[in-house]
């Protein structure tokens, strides 16, 4: 699959099952993730804070204890390779499953290597050294961002782990991460340094906010399964809140003037909430939606224009369909062409 740079939501099997679902109107099956938490209080084990909120708007992490490091199940492992991602570990493994199920990048710590029990995301240092899990130095800048622990970094956040906290077969401890960073700077910071990851191309794009916390229990859920272990009460979640998602009204009169036909407004509510669009008024002349936090390239009436006419199928559009020029196009069209002429 080609995935373009503004639909990021089909970086993960679950986004494409969602437009396949639309296309074949068939039901689409979210797992469920029910969590046992036996543990005790997460804010007893660790404790996490944001220096940097312009790098990273918020950062989660769930503690469990007691993992049993181990070769990943076969239907873990073939899944993996038949992706090109190298098998490591269950608990590593694992986040790089749930990351291409969903497109949300999570990490994994062994905790008693954080010295402290304490995450720090700030900003870098300038010339702070970091020795990634590609075991290469990479000398740091201010504007980057860093996932440090009480003494040092241990994670250059949203591209790529430290050494000096990956988990191994000594691991019994596990701080699993999941966050959202701010594209720009993961996309500056992968590029100054030529250090690109699944991690930083899903991130430089932008993620779910609304998925971050799904991504972690779903995580957890799967380390539980297969290696074992004691989950902590609750999450440790600092940073912004979910951000408001604004509404958006797509008049019918519009898709002639724009597509050339007509379409009723039965169908175009139908393709617009199975895209996971919430109605929340429709009539005949118009519908109201506000769109759903994996989509944050619909912001206008043309995006959902867009939305109903390749649902509705290109092919349905006649090639000779006439599309009235707006007059004030062909004037400014005019304008320009009269100056070129002079």
């Amino acid at each position: 699959l080609e995935v373009t740079s503004n639909r990021p939501d089909c970086l993960g099997h679950l986004g494409v099952a969602r437009e396949v679902s639309v296309l074949w109107k068939t039901p689409l099956e979210i797992p469920d993730v029910p969590l046992r938490e036996t543990g005790p209080a997460v804010e007893t084990l660790a404790k996490v804070s944001i220096t940097a909120p312009e790098l990273c708007h918020r950062y989660t992490g769930r503690v469990i204890r007691g993992v049993k490091i181990g070769p990943s199940p076969d239907w873990l492992a073939n899944r993996l390779r038949t992706l090109g991602i190298a098998v490591i570990n269950n608990v590593v493994d694992i986040t790089n499953y749930v990351m291409m199920e969903c497109g949300q990048p999570l990490h994994a710590f062994d905790l008693a290597l954080l010295k402290g029990h304490e995450i720090i995301v700030r900003e870098a240092n300038r010339d702070e050294e970091f020795e990634a899990i590609d075991h290469r130095m990479y000398q740091l800048a201010p504007g980057m961002c860093v996932i440090a622990d009480a003494e040092r970094s241990v994670a250059l956040g949203g591209v790529m782990g430290s050494v000096n906290s990956e988990v191994s077969e000594q691991t019994v401890d596990v701080l699993v991460e999941a966050a959202e960073f701010a594209p720009l700077s993961i996309r500056t910071t992968a590029r100054r340094l030529a250090l690109h990851s699944p991690s930083s191309y899903r991130f430089e794009r932008g993620i779910d906010s609304e998925g971050v916390d799904w991504a972690s229990r779903r995580c957890c859920q799967l380390i539980l399964e297969t290696a074992g272990g004691e989950l902590a009460k609750g999450v440790l979640d600092v940073g912004r809140s979910l951000p408001t998602r604004g509404v958006i009204t797509l008049r019918r009169s519009q898709m002639p003037r724009v597509l050339g036909i007509d379409i009723e407004m039965n169908e175009v509510r139908s393709i617009l909430t199975e895209l996971g669009n919430e109605a929340v008024k429709c009539n005949d002349e118009s519908i109201t939606v506000i769109p759903p936090s994996w989509r944050r390239d619909l912001t206008r009436e043309i995006d959902l224009i867009e939305e109903v006419a390749r649902i509705h199928g290109y092919d349905e559009i006649s090639e000779d369909v006439g599309v009235p020029m707006v007059p004030s196009h062909r004037t400014y069209t005019d304008r320009i062409v009269g100056k070129v002429r002079d």
